[in-house]
C-alpha cells in the first residue's frame, strides 16, 4: 500500500503522508519516506522540496500497534528504517519546508524538525515529544534532529518535559518559522524563494549548519542501539 504521495510542479516537489488516520509511521511508511527523500534529493528536475499530511494530522508519530507487536530481531529492522527515513529527511542537501496543519507527535514533530521552514498552522491541535513518558529514549538521529532545530530551553522543554503544546506553545519556544493561518500558502512561499537562489550556497551552508550532528550520528555505538530496542519492548504502548 502506498503512504506517500509525491506530486511534482514547476520543480516543486510536494510530499504527503498519506495514512489514514494519523498518518502512524508503520515499517511500509518508513521506507516509503526513505525512497521518496533519497530520490528526490538525486532528481535534478526537482529543486525543493515541501511535506505535509493528509487528513487532520501531519503524522501522530510511529505506529505504536506495530511496535508492540514484533520481536526483537523485526524491531532491530524497524529501526533501520526508522533510521534511514529520518537521516534521508535530515540530510536533504535542497530546501526542504514542513507545513504543520494538525496533530505532529512524536515522530511527526521529528518529520517537521527536519526542515529548514517550519509553518505552523494557527490552530487547535497539538504538537510535542512524549517519548520519555512512555520510558523511550530518542534513537540518535531523533536526538540530533531536536538539537539542531531547538533553542536550548525549547529542547528542555520539549525533550525532558515530554509534554504536548498547542501551536502558539512551540512557536513561543522558538520552534517553527511561521505562525500563519494558511500554514500551506507559507510553506510554498519559503521555497519558492529559497528554490529562486543559487541552489550551491544553500547546499554549502546547509550541509555546514548540520555536518556535526551528522558525524555525531555515525559515531552512535552498537551498545546505544541494544539499549533503546531493550526500553522500547518495555515501554508502555498502552
Amino acid at each position: 500500500m502506498q503512504c506517500i504521495e509525491v506530486l511534482t510542479r514547476d520543480g516543486m516537489a510536494e510530499v504527503t503522508l498519506n495514512r489514514p488516520k494519523v498518518n502512524a509511521m508503520n515499517q511500509a511508511l518508513l521506507r516509503e519516506m526513505a525512497g521518496v527523500f533519497e530520490r528526490l534529493a538525486g532528481d535534478d528536475a526537482v529543486s525543493g522540496v515541501l511535506v505535509r499530511g493528509a487528513g487532520q494530522c501531519l503524522s501522530a508519530g510511529l505506529d505504536l500497534r506495530e511496535l508492540a507487536s514484533i520481536d526483537r530481531e523485526r524491531l532491530s529492522g524497524f529501526l533501520d528504517d526508522f533510521d534511514a527515513a529520518f537521516g534521508a529527511a535530515f540530510r536533504f542537501p535542497k530546501p526542504l519546508a514542513a507545513a504543520v496543519h494538525g496533530h505532529a507527535i512524536a515522530g511527526g514533530m521529528l518529520l517537521a524538525m527536519c526542515a529548514d521552514h517550519i509553518a505552523l498552522g494557527d490552530g487547535d491541535y497539538k504538537l510535542g515529544l512524549p517519548e520519555l513518558a512512555v520510558g523511550i529514549p530518542f534513537p540518535r538521529v531523533a536526538f540530533e534532529i531536536v538539537r539542531a532545530a531547538s533553542p536550548p530551553r525549547a529542547f528542555r522543554k520539549l525533550m525532558f518535559g515530554a509534554e504536548l503544546h498547542s501551536p502558539a506553545e512551540v512557536f513561543e519556544m522558538g520552534i517553527g518559522d511561521a505562525l500563519a493561518a494558511d500554514p500551506l500558502d507559507d510553506a510554498r512561499r519559503f521555497l519558492a524563494k529559497a528554490c529562486g537562489r543559487p541552489s550551491a550556497a544553500f547546499r554549502s551552508v546547509k550541509a555546514s549548519h548540520r555536518r556535526e550532528a551528522w558525524e555525531r550520528i555515525a559515531a552512535s555505538p552498537p551498545s546505544e542501539r541494544e539499549a533503546l530496542i531493550d526500553a522500547l519492548r518495555s515501554a508502555r504502548y498502552g
